[in-house]
């Protein structure tokens, strides 16, 4: 009893004094009274607040990492020190957030040491609002040797997991790039992954490690002195998966995608301040290349030029004087976009204002791409797709009917081989008016159709003899498909993928129909 009647004897001394004594003493007491706690102390504290500032309007990053950090580690054993969570998941994403209930603390270790943080949440006096921050505390003696690597650690970590974590946006210009934003957006929800697409082990393979080396490349784009962006040019007929790979490598990156449409562009002006407003970590992709807009008329415009400013002809005659350099241009080349702007928005000066981009080109003729345009430096990987070949059929089998062996297989595989290949889309679609039927009428439908196309290249005079085809090495996915790193425009072939051989007869016909009734055979038994 004596020690609680001094206890409240001492409290009600610090009431009297704290209503007696000034508030700038009471100031100087508290200070000193931190000061003998630190003194004492084993430990540091270092708080980080939401806002930086006085005034509070900038948003500290560090403040976003943390939180973004502490979500990452909430399913690990670190997690379970802390007694309670704050969930919350925002209307367009799926993932539920955690975050550290106000005035919680949840314990953490770096190299050996404990760590703890402190979620510190204050309402201001005389306000709605509050204060948000969180204390790290760690030892006093190695607070030198720990603190900067651990929280390079925490905002490494923390960017992973937000690009791993983050909604994915598609984007669209809209025609006003000179506004505030000339991007609108969608959530990218395209299901296409690596592990679903029709590609050949081989060029599978070597997409993912080139995507993975340019991922994991900041350091080394850094050193050498590199803007950090990569170039693809996709080529091939339609049908053949050209957009489905693009899809699995935002997939595969976590990368947004923007969507360029070149016919709404006005001129290379609003083409750099599109490419201004992009973000990091995403893919930029101008599809049909060679349609989207006349680019190799560029180089016949120029030569047009000349001649006009060896006639010293002026407006009337359809040219305009260009005040700086005193040469003539055609009047619509100011009003559009041009091949050197479109050069310059791909390796120029402007294409390095941002980091980790990539730059996908597609067309269906790479012959009629400008060769300025897909040369070393602009578009690195050169893709070829073309028909499906047999890993690639197997895969889209195994997609569409959920089979990895049948009895057709060998069929598929002969008519592959005499020039009856299909392209992904061709066979996704028999493959998928099929779904609801058994696996052998789609097989059947899928040869026939493959039969289709052997007999409509050979001829109908073909019906009662043997095929002639050429002999072909399949590279990657197809005869046609091949994937390229640094190849020039000089050193393309006319026939990529293609090595000429001596022609052989084959009656694949009676080898077909052999190929099916034994199958049949088979299935009856």
């Amino acid at each position: 009893m004596d020690i609680l009647s001094q206890l409240w004897s001492l409290l009600g001394l610090l009431t009297v004094l704290q209503n007696i004594l000034p508030a700038q003493v009471l100031s100087l007491l508290h200070s000193l009274i931190e000061s003998l706690q630190d003194l004492i102390s084993q430990y540091s504290y270092f708080d980080i607040p939401e806002f930086n500032g006085y005034c509070g309007v900038d948003i500290n990053d560090l403040y976003r990492h943390v939180n973004l950090y502490l979500n990452s580690v909430n399913s690990s054993a670190t997690a379970s020190t802390c007694r309670r969570f704050s969930l919350s998941r925002s209307r367009s994403s799926n993932c539920i957030s955690f975050t550290i209930a106000p005035n919680h603390t949840i314990h953490d270790s770096f190299n050996g040491h404990s760590l703890c943080w402190t979620h510190q949440v204050d309402t201001v006096q005389d306000s709605l609002e509050e204060k948000r921050s969180f204390t790290l505390k760690l030892p006093k003696r190695h607070r030198h040797m720990l603190l900067s690597p651990y929280l390079q650690h925490v905002t490494s970590r923390a960017e992973e997991f937000e690009r791993v974590s983050r909604e994915r946006r598609l984007f669209t210009n809209n025609g006003n790039a000179s506004y505030e934003s000339g991007w609108v957006s969608v959530p990218f929800r395209h299901p296409s992954t690596f592990e679903t697409l029709a590609l050949e082990p081989q060029l599978k393979r070597q997409i993912m490690e080139d995507l993975k080396a340019f991922a994991s490349g900041r350091e080394y784009y850094h050193r050498v002195g590199r803007a950090w962006k990569r170039g693809y040019l996709l080529y091939g007929p339609p049908g053949s998966g050209k957009s489905s790979l693009i899809a699995a490598m935002a997939n595969y990156l976590c990368y947004d995608v923007y969507d360029l449409e070149l016919t709404k562009v006005t001129d290379n002006s609003d083409l750099r301040a599109l490419l201004i407003q992009t973000r990091n970590r995403s893919i930029i992709v101008i599809e049909d290349i060679d349609c989207s807009l006349d680019l190799t008329a560029d180089r016949m415009l120029k030569a047009t030029t000349a001649t006009a400013t060896r006639r010293k002809t002026s407006s009337s005659s359809g040219y305009n004087k260009d005040p700086r350099s005193g040469n003539y241009q055609l009047l619509e080349e100011s009003g559009r976009v041009t091949l050197s702007g479109l050069l310059n928005f791909t390796d120029g000066l402007w294409s390095c204002c941002g980091e980790e981009r990539i730059i996908v080109f597609t067309t269906n003729h790479r012959d009629k791409v400008d060769p300025a345009l897909v040369r070393c430096g602009r578009m690195d990987v050169h893709v070829s797709l073309g028909p499906c070949g047999m890993h690639a059929f197997k895969a889209l089998a195994m997609n569409y009917l959920g089979i990895e062996e049948h009895s057709l297989f060998d069929a598929v595989e002969s008519c592959l081989r005499s020039g009856g290949a299909l392209t992904p889309a061709q066979i996704g679609e028999i493959l998928l008016r099929n779904r609801g039927s058994n696996a052998d009428l789609a097989m059947t439908e899928v040869v026939s159709a493959m039969q289709t196309r052997i007999l409509s290249a050979g001829g109908t005079e073909h019906l009662n003899t043997s095929i002639e085809y050429e002999d072909t090495v399949t590279l990657t996915r197809s005869p046609q498909s091949v994937l390229t790193v640094g190849s020039s425009p000089e050193n393309w072939d006319s026939s990529p993928g293609k090595i000429s051989g001596k022609k052989r007869k084959a009656k694949f016909l009676v080898r077909l129909r052999s190929l099916t009734k034994s199958g049949s055979g088979r299935r009856g038994v």
